[in-house]
Protein backbone atom coordinates (compact mmCIF):
# COMPACT_ATOMS: atom_id res chain seq x y z
CA UNK A 1 0.00 0.00 0.00
CA UNK A 2 2.81 2.39 0.96
CA UNK A 3 4.65 1.52 -2.26
CA UNK A 4 1.61 2.41 -4.38
CA UNK A 5 1.09 5.62 -2.40
CA UNK A 6 4.70 6.74 -2.92
CA UNK A 7 4.42 5.91 -6.64
CA UNK A 8 1.25 8.01 -6.94
CA UNK A 9 2.85 10.92 -5.07
CA UNK A 10 5.89 10.74 -7.37
CA UNK A 11 3.73 10.86 -10.52
CA UNK A 12 1.71 13.81 -9.20
CA UNK A 13 4.88 15.67 -8.17
CA UNK A 14 6.51 15.05 -11.55
CA UNK A 15 3.38 16.26 -13.32
CA UNK A 16 3.31 19.53 -11.38
CA UNK A 17 7.05 19.97 -11.95
CA UNK A 18 6.64 19.59 -15.71
CA UNK A 19 7.58 22.61 -17.75
CA UNK A 20 6.73 22.97 -21.42
CA UNK A 21 9.79 22.30 -23.57
CA UNK A 22 9.19 24.68 -26.47
CA UNK A 23 11.34 27.18 -28.31
CA UNK A 24 13.96 27.55 -31.04
CA UNK A 25 15.86 24.34 -31.77
CA UNK A 26 13.08 22.01 -30.72
CA UNK A 27 10.85 19.68 -32.73
CA UNK A 28 7.58 17.87 -32.21
CA UNK A 29 5.93 14.80 -33.64
CA UNK A 30 2.62 13.14 -32.99
CA UNK A 31 -0.76 13.36 -34.59
CA UNK A 32 -4.46 12.79 -34.14
CA UNK A 33 -6.99 10.02 -34.63
CA UNK A 34 -10.67 10.88 -35.02
CA UNK A 35 -13.67 8.61 -35.54
CA UNK A 36 -17.33 9.61 -35.85
CA UNK A 37 -20.42 7.49 -36.36
CA UNK A 38 -23.94 8.70 -37.14
CA UNK A 39 -26.41 5.85 -37.13
CA UNK A 40 -29.45 7.96 -38.01
CA UNK A 41 -27.86 10.12 -40.69
CA UNK A 42 -30.26 12.33 -42.61
CA UNK A 43 -33.35 12.04 -44.81
CA UNK A 44 -34.55 14.08 -47.79
CA UNK A 45 -37.92 13.83 -49.52
CA UNK A 46 -38.39 14.64 -53.22
CA UNK A 47 -41.85 15.03 -54.73
CA UNK A 48 -42.55 14.55 -58.44
CA UNK A 49 -45.67 14.55 -60.57
CA UNK A 50 -45.62 10.73 -60.72
CA UNK A 51 -44.61 9.97 -57.14
CA UNK A 52 -42.37 10.64 -54.16
CA UNK A 53 -38.81 9.54 -53.36
CA UNK A 54 -37.52 9.35 -49.79
CA UNK A 55 -33.70 9.32 -49.73
CA UNK A 56 -31.88 8.35 -46.55
CA UNK A 57 -28.15 8.31 -45.87
CA UNK A 58 -27.50 6.47 -42.61
CA UNK A 59 -24.88 4.47 -40.75
CA UNK A 60 -22.33 7.13 -41.67
CA UNK A 61 -18.83 6.51 -40.33
CA UNK A 62 -15.81 8.76 -40.69
CA UNK A 63 -12.22 7.84 -39.81
CA UNK A 64 -9.35 10.35 -39.94
CA UNK A 65 -5.66 9.61 -39.28
CA UNK A 66 -3.30 12.59 -39.27
CA UNK A 67 0.36 12.14 -38.24
CA UNK A 68 2.16 15.43 -37.59
CA UNK A 69 5.75 16.70 -37.60
CA UNK A 70 6.97 20.24 -36.94
CA UNK A 71 9.83 22.45 -35.81
CA UNK A 72 10.10 25.71 -33.88
CA UNK A 73 11.16 28.72 -35.95
CA UNK A 74 11.36 30.92 -32.85
CA UNK A 75 10.28 30.88 -29.21
CA UNK A 76 6.60 30.81 -30.20
CA UNK A 77 6.29 30.11 -33.95
CA UNK A 78 6.34 26.64 -35.51
CA UNK A 79 5.97 25.22 -39.01
CA UNK A 80 4.63 21.73 -39.53
CA UNK A 81 3.68 19.18 -42.14
CA UNK A 82 0.74 16.82 -41.74
CA UNK A 83 -0.13 14.00 -44.16
CA UNK A 84 -3.57 12.52 -43.70
CA UNK A 85 -5.88 9.65 -44.55
CA UNK A 86 -9.66 9.61 -44.26
CA UNK A 87 -12.39 7.09 -44.99
CA UNK A 88 -16.11 7.84 -45.08
CA UNK A 89 -18.75 5.17 -45.52
CA UNK A 90 -22.45 4.60 -45.08
CA UNK A 91 -25.64 3.22 -46.60
CA UNK A 92 -27.90 5.05 -49.05
CA UNK A 93 -31.55 4.03 -49.19
CA UNK A 94 -34.05 5.28 -51.77
CA UNK A 95 -37.75 4.46 -51.58
CA UNK A 96 -39.92 5.57 -54.50
CA UNK A 97 -43.69 5.50 -54.04
CA UNK A 98 -45.65 5.82 -57.27
CA UNK A 99 -48.98 7.64 -57.41
CA UNK A 100 -51.98 5.66 -58.61
CA UNK A 101 -52.44 5.98 -62.35
CA UNK A 102 -49.01 7.55 -62.85
CA UNK A 103 -47.76 4.72 -65.04
CA UNK A 104 -44.68 4.24 -62.83
CA UNK A 105 -43.74 1.45 -60.43
CA UNK A 106 -42.79 1.79 -56.79
CA UNK A 107 -39.33 0.51 -55.82
CA UNK A 108 -36.66 0.67 -53.16
CA UNK A 109 -32.92 -0.04 -53.04
CA UNK A 110 -29.98 0.06 -50.67
CA UNK A 111 -26.43 0.98 -51.61
CA UNK A 112 -23.41 0.74 -49.35
CA UNK A 113 -20.62 3.13 -50.24
CA UNK A 114 -17.26 4.38 -49.05
CA UNK A 115 -14.76 6.98 -50.19
CA UNK A 116 -11.09 7.32 -49.28
CA UNK A 117 -8.95 10.43 -49.47
CA UNK A 118 -5.32 11.40 -48.97
CA UNK A 119 -4.27 14.87 -47.88
CA UNK A 120 -1.19 16.94 -47.18
CA UNK A 121 -1.18 20.04 -45.00
CA UNK A 122 1.43 22.68 -44.27
CA UNK A 123 0.57 24.69 -41.18
CA UNK A 124 1.84 27.26 -38.69
CA UNK A 125 1.30 27.53 -34.95
CA UNK A 126 1.83 30.34 -32.46
CA UNK A 127 2.26 29.08 -28.90
CA UNK A 128 1.06 31.30 -26.06
CA UNK A 129 1.78 29.59 -22.73
CA UNK A 130 -0.49 30.64 -19.86
CA UNK A 131 1.79 28.92 -17.34
CA UNK A 132 4.46 26.20 -17.38
CA UNK A 133 2.01 23.49 -18.41
CA UNK A 134 -1.04 24.98 -20.12
CA UNK A 135 -1.22 27.14 -23.22
CA UNK A 136 -3.16 27.96 -26.34
CA UNK A 137 -2.14 28.11 -29.97
CA UNK A 138 -3.95 29.01 -33.16
CA UNK A 139 -3.08 26.70 -36.05
CA UNK A 140 -3.59 27.78 -39.64
CA UNK A 141 -2.40 26.59 -43.02
CA UNK A 142 -3.14 25.09 -46.43
CA UNK A 143 -4.46 21.57 -47.08
CA UNK A 144 -4.62 19.65 -50.37
CA UNK A 145 -6.96 16.63 -50.41
CA UNK A 146 -7.66 14.13 -53.20
CA UNK A 147 -9.89 11.11 -53.71
CA UNK A 148 -7.81 7.91 -53.71
CA UNK A 149 -9.69 6.47 -56.71
CA UNK A 150 -9.80 9.71 -58.68
CA UNK A 151 -7.12 12.32 -58.06
CA UNK A 152 -8.99 14.78 -60.30
CA UNK A 153 -11.60 14.84 -57.56
CA UNK A 154 -10.23 16.87 -54.68
CA UNK A 155 -10.01 20.24 -53.02
CA UNK A 156 -7.69 22.83 -51.57
CA UNK A 157 -8.51 24.50 -48.26
CA UNK A 158 -7.15 27.48 -46.36
CA UNK A 159 -8.06 28.02 -42.74
CA UNK A 160 -7.32 27.47 -39.09
CA UNK A 161 -8.64 26.77 -35.62
CA UNK A 162 -7.85 27.44 -31.94
CA UNK A 163 -6.22 24.77 -29.77
CA UNK A 164 -5.57 24.18 -26.09
CA UNK A 165 -2.35 22.37 -25.13
CA UNK A 166 -1.57 20.64 -21.83
CA UNK A 167 1.94 19.39 -21.03
CA UNK A 168 1.53 16.26 -18.91
CA UNK A 169 5.34 15.96 -18.79
CA UNK A 170 8.20 18.10 -20.09
CA UNK A 171 8.05 16.37 -23.48
CA UNK A 172 4.54 14.97 -23.82
CA UNK A 173 1.54 17.20 -24.50
CA UNK A 174 -2.14 16.71 -25.24
CA UNK A 175 -3.92 19.01 -27.72
CA UNK A 176 -7.63 19.81 -27.94
CA UNK A 177 -8.79 21.66 -31.05
CA UNK A 178 -12.27 23.01 -31.65
CA UNK A 179 -14.10 24.93 -34.35
CA UNK A 180 -12.63 26.25 -37.56
CA UNK A 181 -12.55 29.00 -40.13
CA UNK A 182 -12.23 27.36 -43.53
CA UNK A 183 -12.30 28.39 -47.19
CA UNK A 184 -12.47 25.48 -49.66
CA UNK A 185 -12.23 25.24 -53.45
CA UNK A 186 -13.46 22.03 -55.11
CA UNK A 187 -11.43 21.10 -58.20
CA UNK A 188 -14.15 19.06 -59.87
CA UNK A 189 -17.20 21.25 -59.36
CA UNK A 190 -15.26 24.55 -59.25
CA UNK A 191 -17.41 25.46 -56.25
CA UNK A 192 -16.12 27.60 -53.39
CA UNK A 193 -17.33 27.44 -49.81
CA UNK A 194 -16.63 29.28 -46.56
CA UNK A 195 -17.38 27.85 -43.13
CA UNK A 196 -16.96 29.26 -39.65
CA UNK A 197 -17.93 27.74 -36.31
CA UNK A 198 -16.68 27.26 -32.77
CA UNK A 199 -18.63 24.14 -31.83
CA UNK A 200 -17.66 21.92 -34.77
CA UNK A 201 -14.73 19.65 -35.66
CA UNK A 202 -13.58 18.89 -32.13
CA UNK A 203 -10.25 17.07 -32.40
CA UNK A 204 -7.86 15.39 -29.97
CA UNK A 205 -4.13 14.89 -30.50
CA UNK A 206 -0.87 14.03 -28.76
CA UNK A 207 2.57 15.53 -29.46
CA UNK A 208 6.06 14.58 -28.30
CA UNK A 209 8.63 17.40 -28.08
CA UNK A 210 12.42 17.03 -28.24
CA UNK A 211 15.62 18.81 -29.29
CA UNK A 212 17.95 21.48 -27.95
CA UNK A 213 16.88 24.80 -26.50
Amino acid sequence: MKKHLFTLLFIVAASFAAKAQIGTGRYYTGGSLNYNYDGYGYTNTYSYAAGTTVYTNHGISNLQINPDFGMFLSKNWTIGIQPGYSRTGGTETSVYTALAGSGTTSYSYDHKYHTEALSLSIHFRYYCMLNDRIGIFPQFGVTEANNVNNFNSGSISVGGNPNIVFFATKKLAVNLGFGNILYTHDYQTKANSFNIGLNTNIGFGVNYYWGKQ
